[in-house]
């Protein structure tokens, strides 16, 4: 594969897992958010049941850790989700649905933040365009100076410290 078709099909794997992340993110506050809101509202009809407490608190969990599995990009927070997810089974009817779910984000969560780290290290991230290449090349050769020109400012800077001429 030559360098242009690496670097587009490197740009689409980013693409992908930029997908991703903003779907199970969607995902993560659409279905728990719902459920967080649900919670709230029954826990005011029933005069604030300490059970619908412990909902509120998983649900805001699950939100968190799912969030921060996508965006920060961290394993241990998309992993986390889920399994806080589970605890929620216990206390919810309504996890029964959301549960597989959550285990499905957080199983493509995890896939696309490791190839997120192998495109991380691969030349061109974060663009993955020859254009920015260049301009990174161009930028170097432009602050490489040519022998003239050293010599030119060596001559410059010991002429400026014969200035003062203190001797005399």
């Amino acid at each position: 594969m030559d360098f242009e078709q690496e670097l587009a099909h490197n740009r689409i794997s980013l693409a992908k897992c930029k997908k991703v992340y903003n779907v199970v993110s969607i995902i993560y506050l659409g279905l728990y958010g719902v459920s967080l809101f649900g919670s709230i509202y029954f826990m005011i009809l029933s005069l604030f049941d300490p059970s619908y407490f412990a909902l509120i608190i998983i649900n805001a969990g699950v939100i968190f850790t799912g969030f921060m599995g996508a965006y920060k990009k961290n394993d241990l927070f998309a992993a986390l989700a889920p399994l806080i997810a589970l605890i929620d089974l216990f206390f919810s009817a309504f996890a029964i649905l959301c549960t597989p779910i959550a285990i499905a984000c957080g199983v493509c969560t995890i896939i696309a933040n490791r190839k997120y780290r192998w495109l991380e290290k691969q030349y061109g991230f974060p663009y993955f365009n020859s254009r920015f290449i260049n301009q990174v090349i161009d930028r170097d050769q432009w602050n490489i100076k040519d022998p003239y020109t050293q010599q030119l400012e060596e001559l410059k800077k010991n002429n400026n410290n014969s200035e003062k001429m203190d001797e005399l």
